[in-house]
């Protein structure tokens, strides 16, 4: 996402109430309490890494969450200035290795007889 504001406005944005969730509460520390609720969900978890945007420089939020007795999943969020007032949002959300299987799919592409492997996430 290329979003017209500063890193700073929007490490704001993603880390207070309405982006993520309707309520969130994070703790801005490497091991601290994440809880995202909506109206018809809370999902928990705990910060990886918390590195606030400083003047034009990066910034970087990765947490871990999930509903209550389901895997959680990995989000990585980068912030990166793109010139006067552009911010480039990434986002990453990855399940981790044991909820996922390997499985053989057709590759695409002319004359493709070979398999490859494909992640499928098991629910």
């Amino acid at each position: 996402l290329l979003i017209p504001a500063s890193p700073d406005q929007v490490w704001a944005v993603i880390t207070g109430d309405g982006w993520l969730a309707d309520e969130v509460e994070l703790e801005l520390v490497p091991g601290g309490d994440a809880r995202f609720a909506d109206s018809d969900s809370i999902r928990t978890g705990w910060v990886e890494e918390a590195r606030a945007p400083v003047g034009t420089g990066e910034g970087v939020l990765v947490f871990w969450w999930g509903p209550e007795g389901e895997p959680a999943t990995r989000v990585a969020l980068t912030l990166v200035p793109e010139g006067e007032e552009l911010t480039r949002v990434r986002v990453a959300e990855l399940r981790p290795l044991e909820s996922l299987d390997l499985v053989g799919t057709p590759l695409p592409g002319q004359h493709s007889a070979g398999y490859g492997p494909a992640m499928l996430a098991v629910a």
